[in-house]
């Protein structure tokens, strides 16, 4: 993390992850699926109710978090950690406030849903670029996948990633057949989501060069170095 226009950063990183949010709950409205990594809490959010998206969402960072610090033992980076388990409470709040603000939104016609799920994985993307401009920090989902490929050294960030994500999704598919006898937090929203966004984020990298320099002043270098590569692997958020 960078040290230099720190409060630029974090703001940006905040702004960031509100975009996330709300495009988290775009796609949920759509009723077509949720983004890979909100698949699990989605799933769960159905089974049990009583909670909200964004409660399985915190707990479920909170979870990887804890397996960060598992995979990574004593080379794990303690305060990014703890900027991590703030974030997942954040990162919960903002995606409650998210459905709230959408309250009874609801399309009805395929094509419509579709629509939705597109625009947001729009909203998504340019989340995940802002995030990765600001090089704050990762939410738990990256930081889960980037603990692994660090124990994994044979095999890149991307492609940890990609298989991260596969695992989320059977995984909250196979929680949706036991508990519901279908899907659950996974249809072909979903599919879409993990197809798209890296790539419309790596996108925004190539085309908003000069946004980037606005925002943060060495940010074009954070981008080669670290952003395209994340991106390109990244779901959102988180």
């Amino acid at each position: 993390m960078k040290h230099d226009h720190i409060v630029r950063r974090i703001l940006i990183f905040a702004f960031g992850l509100l975009v996330i949010s709300l495009s988290i709950g775009f796609i949920t409205k759509a009723s077509l699926g949720t983004p890979p990594i909100s698949s699990i809490p989605y799933s769960l959010s159905l089974i049990f109710p009583s909670l909200t998206l964004g409660n399985f969402t915190i707990v479920y960072s909170l979870l990887l978090v804890f397996l960060q610090l598992v995979i990574l033992g004593k080379q794990a980076d303690k305060i990014n950690l703890v900027l991590q388990v703030i974030i997942s409470f954040v990162f919960g709040y903002f995606i409650d406030f998210g459905l709230m603000i959408l309250g009874d939104f609801a399309p009805e016609l395929y094509w419509e849903r579709l629509v939705c799920v597109l625009i947001g994985c729009l909203g998504l993307a340019f989340g995940v670029y802002l995030q990765i401009v600001a090089d704050f920090t990762m939410v738990p989902g990256d930081g889960f996948a980037y603990a692994l490929s660090v124990r994994i050294k044979r095999k890149p960030y991307k492609v940890i990633r990609v298989c991260s994500d596969v695992s989320m999704i059977v995984i909250a598919a196979a929680i949706g057949f036991v508990a519901m006898g279908n899907t659950g937090g996974v249809r072909e929203g979903t599919v879409i989501c993990a197809l798209l966004i890296g790539t419309i984020a790596g996108v925004y990298f190539n085309k908003l060069s000069w946004l980037t320099r606005r925002l943060v002043p060495d940010a074009d270098e954070i981008a080669q170095r670290t952003g395209t590569s994340r991106a390109e692997g990244s779901d959102a958020g988180n």
